[in-house]
């Protein structure tokens, strides 16, 4: 017999259950759960000193990585410059107090980063490598090309945290001037309400953009006027240098002046091939974002030889800093995004636009991550592009320190008319006037290409020889930009691209090398058959125009929530803004000869909200990057430009598709109240996340928090079982003592309590309020939408508003995914709390041993497993297992306990049908405990990999549970049956006997709600 501990770690089961949410009143009664389970009381009023160093892995609970040779990101034990918070003998305090950004001319930080240098030096001297990048900043650590061994005995080092492998993201994008839109622009917009000119909006704040590099002569980029009335503030922030460049051609490198004043380029993988090996943007794609951000004001556009007007970016007085990571056709390496981070926050600037693509996974700690983290601490901005991979649950970036940005259209578009035979067309598109010879594309295919692939303009089906001069007319399949690709790497000179299906108006602009348009399904199909019925076809475009049309609808690229990470209990994306068809700088050399396109994508928005943050910033040089986002965010709208609500598709969106709303720039930089997290607030939260297991030791010294009591200007509940108490806090920004009241919106089926209805605060003070989140007759499982607005009147005239929205999904149950005990027999007290009021039944499966299949293993290697093609060696062995279809549940686990000390062993399942493998499962965690969970029905082939070990050979277990849906006699529960009220307590009596010493056992308690089954908990039993 034994007391309940959590399942280790949440990668070593596949088989996940969401956990629910205990009511606060019940906050005392101890629930068993499969995570970490964390306090949902607010932090206590005395601040804990700033803490250690946090690693991306806690080697002492999980280290999550197969070594092989590549590339590595090395973080050591030292913090780095922007969060040491002093503790070395002899050397002071470097993270900056709130408010303040760092002063890396100050001695403490000389000296302190010295302090990190011969901290490197000494690891590297050790372990005889070399360094690629060095971090210090906002990361203590290197990045190096190791060996498989040399990896592994970097982790192994006292000095060294973790050792985890590089990787490559990628950017985020696939126009007209916003500003207006955006209400930037005229009298009464900010730049003159704010700052009395648009020449001076931005001054004094540098924008560090992180990208695939910068065109420097691109007209939106041009030397300022001088004198510039802000030199001295530039000057005394600005760290940084303008890297030419070391290509061999003069022209490929670069030169800087007063608005482009920095740039930098980065290729420690070698991955850069034959682009410019300098700062200077191959793509477009770093320009655009530079130049949406913080482009020059009133550029003037020229298209394919035709004036179409001006532009202007959102900060147009903000200097330029470009960090170039990104190259084309290769991504972005994480190592040498990490040593951009660390640089632009070292070089001084303000905001950090990051229009690249996370890791695509429900986790959201790595280096990339806690650097951003740390640079937000040391008082730098980020924005973040949202993804372009929607819709549910693709949203990026769900850390909280980071502003998510989703795309949303804007209320301008570009238009022209197709002329054929004697008829016009509307299309889409950003051209000049031109004539073009057309082709549909299966007559410009290879002989031998696929009729299928070849229509859609797949890569590689086009003849050069018969695509050569010609538009050629694909269906839509692919990206703009890959179909543009492929047809003028055949010779097109232009594409024209029709609607596979009825989408409405075509309204889709891409600025490609080529020049596009898109026309829609049944104009498509038209042209399409003309084309067809001709032998010399020709078609005609107009110099596009510009169009209105009601905005903002969201973009249907755009990803967005639930997000996965801390489950599902932080709303992200953060907010939205346009990133449709948006007009800005680009690269002539590979869009038609042009230095301007628009583009789509969230890579688009995020630069929108990184010039508003950097106005932000020169309007409130003291406020944080919390207090910047709080003010976006609360001061947002959700309905279009006719007054209804903001559209996805054919429906209403929600804050899954926007966040808290629409960026509102003439509101934000008046909100009234924020909301502020800091550095400790971050890694509390982190510690209340299913990720708390790669950071634990500091999770034992920091605590935790629910994810949903992190002061956030949303607030998301996940698995609310009846009640639930979230708590937040708001400051008082502006000059005035301020009297609120709160305005609440309850998610259907929810009641919605504030614990008290006014606050009032002198300037600069802060308060606290509680929700109170009730159910009523919400559907379980779905999630429903609302929101609290404190109001500030004076008379009838509203003086602020200050909107959260509240996201909340009910759960009938709060039960624990699993529970372990020791002890041949026994009995355990299990408890948790009812969603619903009626009768809770619970039912026992099992408990059955494990089936126990033995191999002898030996020639560890360190080499990862062949996925792909899986096959028995020395050190594989594999066991197939039938299922019966009936099998409550199929679990495969490895366990230390059966093996020498150090081994490492990982497991990998395929389903097996015929002669084909199929991969649904592993667990492949530092040690040997590894456990696999899957249904019943199925054949499955289970690899078991002697992965490391201090042995040269090992006797192996697998043990294998098919858990039956039936009682075998040998656990019961009691009660049986219980009467349930919603937010109430239920409690059981869990009991076992007779069980074989040495075994281990499975099995399950299946719960009822009135005879429905809703939640089940895996009993496992070492006996």
């Amino acid at each position: 017999m034994g007391t309940p501990y959590p399942h280790p770690s949440p990668r070593a089961s596949r088989r996940i259950r969401a956990r629910t949410r205990a009511a606060a009143a019940a906050a005392a009664v101890p629930v068993v759960v499969a995570a970490l389970t964390t306090a949902a009381a607010a932090p206590a009023a005395a601040e804990p000193p700033l803490l250690d160093t946090v690693p991306l892995y806690d080697k002492g609970i999980a280290a999550p990585i197969e070594y092989e040779d590549g590339y590595y990101v090395v973080q050591l034990a030292a913090d780095p410059v922007a969060t040491y918070d002093g503790g070395v003998s002899g050397l002071e305090a470097t993270a900056p107090a709130a408010g303040d950004t760092i002063d890396f001319e100050a001695a403490e930080v000389e000296e302190y980063t010295a302090f990190l240098a011969d901290e490197r030096a000494e690891v590297l001297a050790e372990h005889d490598i070399a360094a690629v990048n060095e971090y210090d900043t906002v990361f203590s650590g290197f990045s190096a090309h190791l060996t498989a061994a040399e990896a592994e005995a970097l982790a192994q080092s006292g000095d060294v945290l973790s050792v985890v492998p590089d990787v490559i993201y990628e950017p985020t994008g696939s126009a007209v001037d916003t500003t207006d839109f955006m209400g930037l622009a005229g009298h009464d917009g900010v730049w003159e309400e704010e700052f009395g000119s648009p020449r001076d909006a931005g001054e004094g704040v540098i924008v560090g953009v992180i990208d695939s590099g910068v065109w420097p002569e691109n007209p939106a980029l041009a030397p300022l006027s001088e004198p510039r009335p802000d030199q001295d503030v530039i000057d005394e922030k600005w760290k940084g240098e303008c890297v030419t460049g070391s290509d061999p051609d003069p022209a490929a490198n670069i030169e800087c002046n007063n608005k482009l004043i920095g740039a930098r380029w980065y290729d420690s993988r070698g991955i850069a091939g034959d682009s410019y090996a300098s700062p200077r943007d191959a793509d477009g794609h770093g320009t655009h974002t530079a130049t949406t951000a913080a482009g020059n004001y009133k550029t003037r556009v020229e298209i394919d030889g035709e004036r179409i007007g001006t532009i202007s970016g959102l900060a147009p007085a903000a200097r330029v800093a470009a960090y170039k990571v990104c190259w084309p056709g290769a991504g972005c390496s994480g190592a040498d995004i990490l040593a951009a981070i660390n640089d632009a926050v070292e070089d001084g600037v303000d905001v950090i636009n990051f229009s690249i693509g996370s890791i695509g996974t429900a986790e959201f700690l790595n280096s990339t991550s806690w650097a951003f983290r740390n640079a937000a601490a040391a008082g730098v901005f980020v924005a973040a592009s949202a993804g372009n991979n929607g819709p549910t649950s693709t949203v990026d970036h769900q850390e909280p320190w980071v502003t998510t940005v989703a795309a949303s259209s804007h209320d301008h578009t570009y238009r022209t008319e197709l002329e054929y035979g004697r008829q016009e067309i509307a299309a889409s598109g950003l051209v000049g006037e031109a004539e073009w010879k057309v082709k549909l594309a299966v007559d410009a295919a290879f002989a031998d290409a696929d009729p299928a692939s070849a229509a859609e303009c797949d890569a590689g089906t086009l003849d050069p020889a018969k695509t050569a001069g010609f538009a050629i007319l694909c269906v839509r399949a692919n990206t703009f930009t890959a179909n543009a690709n492929t047809v003028a790497a055949a010779g097109g000179v232009a594409l024209i691209v029709r609607d596979a299906s009825e989408r409405g108006v075509a309204n889709s602009v891409s600025a490609q090398k080529i020049p596009v348009v898109h026309v829609n399904y049944e104009d498509g199909l038209a042209l399409e058959e003309w084309v067809d019925s001709k032998s010399r076809p020709r078609v005609e475009v107009e110099t596009s125009e510009y169009f209105e049309q009601n905005a903002p609808t969201m973009a249907s690229f755009s990803s967005n929530g639930p997000a996965l990470s801390a489950e599902q209990n932080l709303l992200k994306p953060d907010i939205t803004a346009p990133g449709v068809d948006v007009l800005a700088g680009m690269t002539p050399e590979n869009h038609n000869g042009n230095d301007f396109g628009a583009i789509s994508g969230t890579s688009m928005s995020s630069p929108h909200i990184a010039g508003l943050a950097a106005l932000m910033a020169a309007a409130h040089p003291d406020w944080s990057p919390m207090a910047i986002k709080s003010a976006i965010m609360t001061t947002s709208y959700q309905t279009d430009l006719e007054g209804d609500p903001i559209q996805r598709g054919a429906e209403d969106a929600t804050p899954f598709d926007y966040g808290a709303g629409h960026v509102d720039a003439p509101e934000m930089f008046d909100p009234g109240l924020v909301y502020e997290s800091d550095n400790l607030d971050w890694i509390q939260y982190a510690c209340g996340t299913p990720e708390a297991y790669k950071i634990q030791s500091l999770c034992d010294e920091a605590g935790s928090i629910e994810p949903s009591q992190l002061n956030y200007p949303s607030v998301t509940v996940a698995d609310l079982t009846g009640v639930y108490e979230v708590t937040r806090t708001v400051t008082n920004v502006s000059d005035k003592k301020s009297t609120y009241k709160a305005e609440i919106t309850a998610p259907a089926g929810f009641e919605v309590e504030v614990d008290q209805s006014r606050l009032t605060l002198e300037p600069g003070a802060s308060a606290s309020y509680t929700l109170t989140i009730t159910r009523t007759d919400a559907a379980f499982g779905t999630w429903a939408f609302g929101d609290i607005t404190w109001v500030e009147k004076k008379g009838h005239r509203t003086v602020h508003e200050v909107r959260s929205p509240i996201v909340v999904k009910p759960s009938q149950l709060s039960a624990a995914d699993e529970v372990v005990f020791t002890g041949a027999s026994g009995s355990e007290e299990l408890s948790g709390v009812s969603g619903f009021d009626g009768t809770l039944g619970v039912t026992v499966s099992g408990l059955v041993a494990s089936e126990v299949s033995t191999a002898t293993l030996s020639g560890a290697d360190g080499s990862s497993f062949p996925v792909g093609a899986p096959a028995e060696n020395e050190h594989v062995a594999s066991f197939e297992v039938t299922t019966p279809a009936d099998a409550e549940f199929v679990r495969f686990a490895t366990f230390d306990g059966d093996l020498p000390p150090s081994t490492d062993l990982d497991v990998f399942v395929y389903v097996k049908e015929g002669e084909t493998l199929t991969h649904v499962a592993d667990s492949a965690t530092g040690s040997s405990n590894e456990t696999v969970t899957l249904e019943g029905g199925e054949t499955y082939v289970v690899f078991v990999d002697f992965y490391a070990g201090s042995t040269s050979s090992v006797d192996v277990k697998l043990h294998t549970w098919v858990v039956p849906g039936s009682d075998e006699g040998n656990l019961a529960v009691s009660p049986a049956e219980q009467d349930v009220a919603t937010a109430g307590p239920y409690s059981l009596t869990l009991s076992w006997a007779d069980l074989a010493a040495g075994s281990r056992y499975l099995g399950s308690l299946e719960y009822a709600a009135d005879g429905e089954a809703i939640a089940s908990t895996v009993v496992s039993i070492a006996a």
